[in-house]
């Protein structure tokens, strides 16, 4: 699969039977459709604002410049509101979304942000050892 950032070949990693299509070129991450609620904890994954602002495509702010690598359709650009008592995370992320449900982007960091905002869980973890370049 090629990145929609820089068209260079992703790298497929598999954590806990997902498949992460890493780009090591500019550190983005494709994830298919479904697979960022199996990174979560099921309860997170459900009622989490994540989920709702990734379900809710209509609220987009419309298409961005990155086209799908799967259908090749320009991506709706959505803000995932993030829960941070930290002033080091933002308060919100962009990420790209497909619109025909193929999956989404995430630009270097954000699926880190992402994740440790909604759980401060293992996969933050995970995602920090694997992508320790994201934060240099």
């Amino acid at each position: 699969m090629l990145c929609p950032d820089c068209n260079d070949e992703m790298l497929i990693i598999e954590y806990q039977n997902v498949e992460i299509d890493f780009c090591s070129d500019c550190h983005g991450i494709w994830l298919d459709e479904g697979e960022l609620e199996l990174l979560l904890p099921p309860e997170t994954a459900k009622n989490s604002p994540v989920a709702a602002a990734l379900a809710n495509s209509a609220e987009s702010r419309g298409k961005g410049e990155r086209k799908c690598p799967v259908c090749a359709k320009r991506m709706l650009l959505v803000d995932i509101p993030l829960k941070t008592d930290s002033s080091d995370l933002p308060s919100t992320v962009e990420v790209d979304k497909c619109p025909q449900h193929h999956g989404l982007w995430f630009d270097k960091g954000e699926l880190h942000t992402i994740t440790t905002s909604a759980t401060g869980e293992p996969v933050s973890d995970f995602l920090s050892d694997m992508f320790a370049a994201e934060k240099e």
